[in-house]
């Protein structure tokens, strides 16, 4: 049987139903085919304020109320899952081995306070399902639990041969399977060994029984308790992350997400030992942290990879895209993958839609997707790799969190900027200038001294990695580099970078919006030209969506 659409998407997972529902809106005939069924599980459970309001600007712009609806956690519980959990901090705690905890080494970033209420900790089985659904109401054509047999890819046509006999023609086809990528397979886009600085490995599952942090350990006095955010336990050579998705009185879940990250040149993967081992191991180790899971169970066996890290040649070709993590991906640390996926599928969307008015499907026509998927990564690649040098040393990890406070602030004031204009006159041009800065994919494309000192103080961390700096007189390189910085907002203060709290406050948004209208650099001001009664009203229209 012959299936004829304009565009075939292969994964539905959130990325891969998020693009055929946005297309399937917009009139475009799709058949979205994946080898699994939903529910399925999925990792990727942490939302940060970019991936939300890049959610509700493509919910506004193409009319898909759905994904507004699971930007909120509110939303989330009255549309798709009683499953989820609420994010209001990113909390960070600090671990010597054999050692117990010192109050004193934590950092907290609070994110949560706003109209739209706290992030999101997502069960990825509702989630992905609910936009899976949404998509096919809209018209996609689904077929789960298939397998591709065959992609062909012609001049006039892409041709997709499924194991069921079937066989789909479109003008296009859109990868999102991920790492198991089919067209990466299928024409030998994997770099072997990816490029990527960052080299981790991962094991991780879901438990039960997992006690909050917050009753196992005295309090540091950080300003929101740990179990009610994504919690990170940083030790040298790693990192965990704790995402509880039983951390409000409405979830009906009793899971927490776990997963355990090591630098894999400090702990290579040993033959014979057992991920159980390993975890077993790792708790005697850390005190604080095996007092945590004491009484904790695995909802099914850990899951053991290999490098985590993988990257593409090239993502893009005449007739086909990868979306972003079948592209490639890094590390888990800063929650961004999500976010990666929304920036990559607003950037195509609109491109999709004028190539398919002129019939130009070239690689050509899609040539900024690449360089926007590639410097994404290799931008997260400096990000996290940077963090695993700065795990030996306290000081040092205070230091360098802040150039990562420094980008999630940047992609807020970006994104949430052109949303609340958007909304304010209805045109979409005020989403072009996201993708007219010269450093396109940096954490502040408008700016290229902003790269020129997101590199500066990587390369400080690269000198302490070759044991050319101690991290002592790393501390105040970085103060200087991120303190001075054209693109730093005097409000974050970024100079103290020992800071421990960072406050995601209402009042320390306002002095955010304040400095954007007044001292920011004249590229960034038009993303504050908006008036400040628009995020309640945003709020309130997306809260009763």
């Amino acid at each position: 049987m012959d299936i004829r659409v304009e565009v075939t998407v292969l994964g539905s997972g959130i990325g891969g139903s998020t693009v055929a529902a946005i297309l399937a809106r917009q009139g475009v005939s799709v058949a979205l085919v994946d080898g699994a069924k939903h529910p399925r599980f999925a990792l990727g459970e942490s939302t940060i304020g970019e991936t939300s309001f890049l959610m509700r600007l493509l919910a506004a712009r193409y009319d898909v109320p759905e994904l507004a609806q699971v930007s909120t956690s509110g939303g989330i519980r009255q549309h798709a899952s009683h499953r989820c959990g609420i994010k209001t901090n990113f909390g960070f705690v600090y671990h010597r081995p054999e050692q117990e905890h010192d109050p004193y080494e934590v950092t907290q970033c609070s994110v949560s306070e706003g109209p739209f209420g706290p992030e999101s900790h997502l069960m990825r089985a509702d989630i992905d399902q609910y936009l899976f659904n949404a998509a096919v109401r809209y018209g996609a054509v689904a077929r789960e639990g298939v397998r591709v047999a065959n992609v062909d890819i012609t001049a006039e046509q892409a041709i997709v041969e499924l194991a069921n006999g079937e066989t789909v023609h479109s003008d296009y086809v859109i990868d999102a399977t991920g790492r198991t990528s089919v067209l990466a397979d299928a024409y030998g886009l994997r770099e072997e060994p990816s490029r990527f600085l960052t080299d981790s490995r991962t094991i991780f599952t879901h438990m039960r029984g997992v006690r909050p942090y917050d009753s196992v350990e005295e309090s540091s006095g950080q300003p929101n308790l740990w179990h009610q955010g994504t919690l990170h336990h940083l030790f040298d050579g790693g990192w965990m992350w704790v995402i509880p998705f039983d951390n409000t009185d409405s979830s009906e879940s009793d899971l927490v997400s776990v997963g355990l990250n090591l630098d894999t040149s400090r702990f290579p993967k040993r033959d014979g030992v057992t991920p159980d081992q390993e975890w077993a191991e790792f708790l005697e180790r850390f005190p604080a942290i095996g007092r945590q899971f004491a009484d904790a169970t695995t909802a099914f066996p850990w899951i053991s990879t290999g490098r985590t890290q993988f990257s593409s040649s090239r993502t893009v070709g005449d007739r086909w895209v990868l979306m972003s993590h079948a592209a490639g991906a890094i590390d888990a640390l800063f929650s961004r993958g999500m976010a990666n996926t929304m920036a990559v599928i607003e950037a195509f969307v609109p491109t999709f839609l004028a190539a398919r008015t002129d019939g130009d499907f070239s690689a050509a026509r899609f040539e900024y997707l690449d360089v926007l998927n590639q410097s994404i990564l290799d931008n997260n690649d400096k990000l996290i790799a940077g963090s695993y040098i700065a795990f030996q040393d306290f000081d040092l990890w205070r230091a360098w969190s802040k150039m990562w406070y420094l980008a999630w602030n940047l992609g807020v004031i970006r994104v949430a900027g052109s949303y609340y204009q958007y909304l304010e006159n209805s045109d979409p041009a005020v989403f072009d200038r996201l993708h007219q800065g010269p450093v396109p994919g940096s954490f502040c494309p408008e700016l290229p001294s902003a790269q020129v000192q997101f590199t500066a103080c990587f390369e400080v961390m690269r000198r302490v990695q070759r044991g050319e700096l101690t991290p002592a007189d790393a501390v105040p390189e970085l103060a200087w580099l991120l303190g001075d910085g054209e693109a730093s907002p005097s409000p974050l203060n970024l100079h103290d970078v020992l800071r421990r709290w960072h406050d995601g406050s209402m009042e320390a948004q306002k002095l955010l919006y304040d400095w954007g209208r007044t001292a920011a650099p004249l590229p960034l001001r038009p993303y504050f030209d908006y008036d400040r009664a628009t995020i309640a009203k945003a709020a309130a229209e997306v809260l009763a969506a």
